[in-house]
């Protein structure tokens, strides 16, 4: 069995200032892609959990799929969310800890928007969403020295799990870029795994410290995701 991970950011109508959607997906095409797996029998899972399963801790559903939000954009609370539980399906979101309650500060070409607070954080750690971490202030891993690679991902954990008062244990490397160094460090942090934006999916023997998942944004039609889904599925993972 291969899990796909999937990665969507700001789940709203792109605003009339925004020069991309490639981080955009609307409320109704949201609600789509999810009606679309439901129909195929997916079932929903965290990236902890994919990584329990890689341990042999646990077993997933025959067709178990993660549905990941990077970034912690309000929007996905409002409108997500709500869909999610209507399938009682668990997600994974990936917090930028500088930015807590805060904005898209790090991104200077698109529209500012607000990102969830610790009130919000908490809550969906506490209806069994995962939270997980996407660095202190969303710098390239790759490349770090030893001491801005330690505030990037071990103080960004130490701060998510003051906050959910659980542990944390999967990193989202931003922008994807990682190499075997940014690898070893997130493992040496502590976390149990780490997701990429190689287009692949995972098994049971892969690294869970480069795990694959597949971008969603912009025009992609639910008909287009099940395409791509396909090709993920069919693609070999690599350590």
């Amino acid at each position: 069995m291969r899990v796909p991970t999937l990665c969507y950011h700001r789940i709203e109508v792109p605003p009339a200032g925004a020069t991309s959607d490639t981080n955009f997906v609307t409320p109704d095409r949201f609600a789509s892609h999810l009606r679309l797996l439901a129909s195929f029998g997916c079932t929903g899972v965290t990236i902890r959990d994919i990584a329990r399963w890689q341990r042999g801790e646990i077993e997933l559903p025959a067709r178990a799929i993660a549905i990941t939000f990077d970034d912690a954009y309000s929007s996905v609370a409002k409108h997500a969310i709500p869909l999610l539980a209507s399938l009682q399906w668990p997600c994974t979101i990936f917090v930028v800890t500088s930015q807590v309650g805060g904005s898209n500060a790090w991104d200077a070409q698109a529209p500012r928007t607000s990102l969830m607070d610790v009130d919000a954080l908490r809550a969906l750690a506490a209806g069994g969403h995962e939270i997980g971490s996407h660095s202190h202030s969303h710098r390239r891993i790759r490349g770090l020295d030893d001491d801005n690679a330690y505030d990037e991902l071990s103080m960004s954990r130490a701060v998510l799990e003051s906050i959910v008062s659980k542990p944390v244990e999967s990193f989202a490397f931003p922008y994807g870029s990682h190499d075997r160094c940014a690898l070893e460090r997130v493992r040496d942090a502590g976390y149990s795994s780490a997701s990429t934006l190689k287009r692949w999916a995972n098994g049971r023997g892969s690294n869970p410290f480069r795990l694959g998942r597949m971008s969603v944004g912009g025009p992609t039609s639910a008909y287009a995701l099940t395409a791509k889904l396909f090709k993920l599925c069919v693609t070999p993972s690599r350590s």
